[in-house]
């Protein structure tokens, strides 16, 4: 029986998606934070000529108490004013917009896109 029981969890173990299982939890409590009304980091990735030298950089989008802001590892948060987003591609990981001529290209995770864009909206 033992035996059986390793071969199941040997066979099964790789098909499930750790990070996306984890991801999914970290998700779901910047969503009831956000519900809650309280300041959220969202993940993702930026590539503005402006705030990222035109190079694409791993960060957040701080969304609350004030408006939304871009905050990267070696950097101080800066306001982040992209103008009308116009959403290029689509798949389970990621969802991508791109503003002002192609000059800005942000990606987050489909799930966290609408908050993102109504904190931008609003």
């Amino acid at each position: 029986m033992g035996e059986l029981i390793g071969v199941l969890l040997a066979n099964l173990l790789p098909m499930i998606d750790m990070t996306e299982l984890f991801g999914a939890r970290r998700r779901r409590a910047r969503a009831a934070a956000s519900a809650r009304g309280e300041r959220v980091e969202y993940p993702c990735v930026l590539r503005s000529e402006e705030l990222t030298s035109g190079a694409e950089r791993r960060g957040w989008l701080v969304v609350g108490d004030g408006p939304v802001r871009w905050r990267w590892s070696r950097a101080e948060p800066v306001v982040f004013e992209p103008g009308e987003l116009t959403m290029q591609a689509v798949d389970r990981q990621a969802v991508t917009f791109h503003a002002g001529g192609g000059r800005t290209e942000l990606r987050l995770h489909p799930d966290e896109a609408g908050a993102v864009l109504r904190a931008l909206g609003g």
